[in-house]
């Protein structure tokens, strides 16, 4: 008579495995996602200069994480960092008239074969590697010479403003996670807006 466990005994033993593991891993985000709703974002200085007949946007951005988040990232969770850019002219007795908008979007992920954090830019498809995280958050959080509009779409004696926001959630490129990701909420912080005149 053999005392290995029957095909009843092994099944419940896989369901209960399988159940701890999908428990493991949606604490594991409930934790990110709530650590990422305390995270601070916010835009310090943004101006546009002009150089070469084209406005560039100069921005600074303050981004705190917390110890959980920075643990997400690690475990192979996608940071990604939006700024929204907009250029208004200010009129007297109408709203405000959009001249020009632009979203210029960041991925940071974790690359743990070569224990490097990858930046990667959206639009370009530029990617650079650090090899801390605070060196790879340093990089994201300042903007220089960003194109913005050509000069001759804005008219000389006008009033314009310009304003800025950023928007970071924290995403997966893992399945397994994404449908736990699906049903919350919160993991997407915003920044105010920025704002600054500009009178060409």
């Amino acid at each position: 008579m053999s005392n290995s466990p029957g095909p009843s005994c092994r099944c419940a033993q896989k369901i209960l495995w399988r159940g701890a593991m999908l428990l493991m891993c949606f604490l594991a985000t409930m934790g990110a996602t709530a650590a990422l709703a305390e995270t601070q974002v916010a835009v310090r200085s943004a101006s546009l200069g002009l150089d070469q007949d084209v406005y560039e946007l100069d921005a600074r951005l303050d981004m705190h994480l917390q110890d959980d988040a920075r643990k997400a990232i690690e475990a192979g969770l996608t940071m990604r960092l939006d700024y929204e850019i907009e250029l208004s002219r200010v009129r007297n007795y109408l709203p405000d008239a959009t001249v020009a908008e632009l979203v210029q979007s960041y991925e940071l992920s974790y690359h743990a074969l070569s224990q490097r954090y990858l930046v990667r830019n959206l639009n370009s498809g530029e990617q650079q590697d650090f090899g801390t995280l605070q060196a790879a958050m340093d990089r994201l959080s300042e903007i220089r010479g960003l194109p913005f509009i050509d000069a001759a779409l804005v008219d000389p004696g006008q009033k314009y403003e310009g304003r800025v926001r950023a928007v970071v959630d924290l995403n997966s490129g893992s399945q397994a996670l994404s449908w736990i990701l699906f049903w919350t909420d919160d993991w997407s912080v915003t920044s105010e807006w920025y704002e600054w005149p500009l009178l060409p």
